[in-house]
């Protein structure tokens, strides 16, 4: 299996060998294609680079996995998604993601991946669990397993109504995003929100119980401005108003009732909305579960 990850960046000398070091160490048997899609950096992102190029070059750089091919590109683009789809735009790999410059991979991360797309043929998208680290790196707060619907990503729910899917641990088939054409690049913040409905328009997204990635809190960044993403995301509207507004209303009321009436309202409501969650048991195996958000979430 050959994974694909593109990293935009631009003046990210900073956090990017990190983010590097996260990509290109991580062990199993697979293949890394990692492209890394620069504006135009005028600090010292490009040495930062050419250095780990040159270790992968002369097989100086450890490698736990079968194969890395880093490659960079620097040139003048039109933001970050303009970026990320210049480098998918080269990637031959069998799994798709991106990983943001100053965001990391856990130890093991891409082994799960492979091990999951490899042993699930009807999984071609999955979001695994996201922590956050501060601008030094330590973990300040652990990541929850959150759970998602096909219908309720289609109508826009998700980064507007509810939580987010987080883009750092989530990964895709190649198809996906073949056919869904990429991301507008007339975005600046939430190109994500916009790809993830259109995946959900060809295949559910999957959870799974496993610590992927850490997203990095830093000052000044573009997903600070929470307000600005939902208003760039109203933008770009599904058409399915009336579920969202359903969901807003859910949301007010099922913290004041009781277990057994928050399940059953929830069902007049919604139906029986379908959750996909893989859980990886302390002995090594892996147990996939689908059913309705009480059932599932209860085994959490």
């Amino acid at each position: 299996m050959k994974i694909s990850i593109v990293t935009p960046s631009f003046n990210s000398a900073r956090y990017i060998r990190e983010t590097i070091h996260s990509v290109i160490s991580q062990q199993g048997d697979f293949y890394i294609e990692y492209f890394i899609v620069d504006g135009n950096s005028t600090d010292e992102t490009k040495d930062v680079v050419g250095k780990v190029q040159g270790l992968l070059a002369d097989n100086n750089y450890p490698l736990g996995c079968k194969g890395v091919e880093l490659v960079f590109i620097s040139e003048q683009d039109q933001g970050m998604y303009d970026a990320i789809n210049k480098g998918f735009a080269h990637a031959t790999g069998d799994i798709f993601a991106w990983l943001n410059a100053d965001d990391i991979y856990l130890p093991g991360a891409l082994a799960t991946i492979a091990r999951i797309f490899s042993d699930f043929e009807d999984v071609h998208w999955l979001k695994g669990i996201t922590s956050y680290v501060t601008e030094e790196s330590s973990i300040w707060k652990a990541g929850k397993c959150l759970l998602y619907t096909q219908p309720w990503i289609q109508s826009g729910i998700y980064g507007r109504e509810h939580y987010f899917i987080q883009q750092d641990s989530v990964f895709w088939r190649t198809w996906l995003w073949k056919q869904s054409g990429g991301i507008d690049v007339k975005f600046k913040r939430a190109g994500d929100y916009c790809l993830w409905i259109k995946f959900a328009e060809l295949a559910p997204l999957v959870t799974i119980r496993s610590w992927l990635s850490c997203f990095r809190t830093v000052k000044g960044q573009l997903s600070e401005d929470i307000d600005a993403y939902r208003r760039e995301a109203n933008g770009f509207s599904p058409g399915k108003k009336f579920i969202r507004l359903k969901f807003r209303l859910f949301h007010r009321i099922e913290g004041k009732l009781p277990g057994f009436l928050r399940a059953t309202l929830f069902r007049m409501i919604f139906g029986q909305p379908e959750f996909s969650v893989i859980l990886i048991q302390k002995d090594g195996s892996l147990n996939r579960i689908t059913g309705n958000y009480y059932e599932v979430s209860s085994l959490l």
